[in-house]
């Protein structure tokens, strides 16, 4: 399914595409959602726009077609710049109900209820269903609620456990609107067998989301779905799935160099990304843009490293890899992207996932062709994310 394509066919066997858009949206404006204050990113500081203080301003960014931040740290001040609420745009609202097909009538949870807004589009959508919606925390699902009086079948509530959704099988489709490295196995089994899970995926080797679209097997005991081209969705993490800054290692000695081979390129492919970011989920990777020159060229570099003891540099116009640790960093990243390219170079919606509760497989083409077990994913708390992707 292309995510673009379709991002305005709202329901199963709808006609033109944009007609059922405007009709949700309009009913459902996403202005009457956006708090009165919103965040703005400028000179590497988040600023407050006030409603009350500069209409003007205010309306500029709630009219314009992109994401808007509302909650910064859990507003607070002072603090790291963590963005922790967000309205997505109509386009990607509209292409993750789209890669959905929610059916009039049914059940569906959506984890990441922000002010609120997606989840009246899905009550407009399920014309008399059901949506219960989970907020990361109580503060932001009282900003919901709030907003969400005139929507009486739409229940909000907040925690970061799937048993806030009740017991499985309680729904027939799934919506996120927060970043997972792994899909909770638990999600999955809150879904009916037949039933949809439209969710980004996102990997620390840095980029942005994926629109994954999962099925639920007849049997429940898996659910299995391909990876959607089309615009990246933007979105912030699940909390626990956030990329942890890890410890920090001392360049003390010499490190370890070697060649990088095809260094060039492949980094910088979604699909190589995501690939790679799958098979290494310890891995963090940040694209540092040179501003010196070095040997006549630009000193593009690769930063990675491991939350733990290991990190690398890897200098794009030799191509060299410079390493400290116990880990070989910059092999295990170039082993990876090596993957991708024997694979033939796959694109996104070439890619898919099969998942059952102790198996998390990566295929390419279809679930018998060939495949790829995933690791175990270790959150930022140390915990094992065991019934993941």
């Amino acid at each position: 399914m292309n995510a673009h394509v379709e991002a305005g066919s709202l329901r199963p066997g709808s006609g033109h595409v944009h007609q059922h858009a405007g009709d949700v949206f309009t009913c459902d404006r996403r202005q009457d959602f956006v708090p009165h204050v919103i965040r703005t990113h400028r000179g590497g500081r988040w600023r407050r726009v006030d409603r009350s203080k500069n209409a003007g301003e205010w309306a500029k960014f709630v009219h314009r077609s992109e994401m808007l931040v509302f909650d910064v740290d859990d507003g607070g001040e002072g603090g790291p710049g963590i963005v922790t609420g967000v309205i997505p745009s109509k386009e990607d609202a509209a292409a993750r109900l789209a890669a959905l097909a929610p059916v009039p009538g049914t059940a569906v949870a959506e984890i990441g209820t922000d002010c609120g807004w997606t989840a009246a589009c899905l009550d407009h959508l399920l014309q008399g269903g059901q949506v219960v919606t989970v907020a990361d925390t109580e503060r932001l699902a009282e900003i919901a609620r709030q907003r969400l009086r005139p929507y009486p079948r739409v229940r909000v509530v907040s925690g970061s456990r799937a048993g806030v959704l009740g017991p499985a099988g309680s729904f027939h489709g799934l919506l996120s609107h927060r970043a997972v490295r792994r899909v909770p196995w638990e999600w999955i089994t809150r879904v009916r067998p037949g039933g949809r899970l439209c969710l980004p995926v996102r990997t620390a080797l840095g980029g942005s989301s994926t629109l994954l679209v999962l099925t639920v097997a007849r049997d429940g005991a898996s659910a299995s779905g391909r990876f959607h081209a089309g615009p990246a969705p933007q979105t912030v993490w699940l909390r626990e799935h956030r990329p942890g800054e890890g410890t920090s290692v001392e360049s003390q000695g010499s490190p370890r160099a070697s060649e990088a081979l095809d260094a060039r390129g492949a980094h910088v492919r979604p699909a190589a990304r995501l690939f790679a970011g799958l098979l290494r989920p310890d891995l963090r990777m940040q694209v540092v843009r040179g501003v010196a020159q070095l040997e006549g060229e630009v000193a593009d570099r690769l930063r990675i490293h491991d939350h733990q003891a290991s990190r690398a540099v890897v200098f794009l116009h030799s191509p060299r890899i410079y390493e400290w640790g116990p880990r070989d960093l910059g092999s295990d990243l170039f082993d990876a992207l090596g993957r991708w390219q024997a694979a033939g170079e796959p694109e996104v919606e070439q890619l898919g996932v099969t998942i059952t509760e102790t198996e998390h497989t990566l295929w390419l083409g279809a679930p018998d062709g060939p495949s790829w077990r995933l690791p175990e994913l270790h959150t930022i708390t140390g915990e094992v994310e065991r019934h993941a992707t």
